[in-house]
């Protein structure tokens, strides 16, 4: 499975990915994006992989530039067939890629893939307050603030409020055609 973007590529994740998702997942900086408690270990995650094969609930993907090189993870979690719907994740593990429209093009495919092919009807996110990259890219994609978590997880000794967003169907902004 692949979503084709006009810079970047997704593809389904396979074994040989997961020593780079946990690379960058236990990067300090890429860390503070995401909502783990604790560090990836690489036998644990390659024994979640072989699992997470057989879940239906999920969808995992590597983000590829143009050229092939893996950058990145993204994912459907918590899909729904019932309710119709899923919550989205992602993480740049190539800082570099930082800022250059990655995030944005990424989700707005996986978005755009859910909504067409898997029917989903919304998708729900969720950023930490001062993690500005991801709520432009969210606002942008056409996601609306549902509420704040206040003070809902702890990080570097602070608590930090938690944005949870959410985007219907119909709300979508995207324009690249998959």
């Amino acid at each position: 499975m692949r979503i084709q973007g006009q810079t970047v590529t997704l593809r389904e994740m396979e074994k040989s990915d997961v020593a780079n998702k946990v690379k960058w997942f236990n990067d300090p900086e890429v860390n503070k994006t995401l909502f783990l408690d604790e560090k990836l270990d690489l036998q644990k995650s390659l024994e979640w992989f072989n699992k997470s094969r057989s879940d239906t609930s999920r969808r995992d993907f590597v983000i590829e530039t143009s050229d092939g090189r893996p950058i990145g993870n993204i994912s459907l979690v918590h899909i729904s067939d019932i309710h119709k719907t899923a919550e989205i994740f992602i993480a740049v593990g190539q800082k570099k890629f930082w800022g250059k429209g990655v995030m944005y093009e990424a989700e707005g495919l996986l978005i755009q893939w859910a909504f067409d092919f898997l029917k989903l009807e919304k998708i729900r996110a969720d950023a930490y307050l001062n993690n500005i990259a991801s709520i432009i890219t969210m606002k942008k994609l056409g996601f609306q603030t549902e509420g704040t978590l206040r003070k809902e997880r702890y990080q570097d000794g602070l608590r930090l409020d938690v944005i949870r967003f959410g985007l219907l169907k119909e709300e979508f902004l995207f324009s690249s055609k998959i």
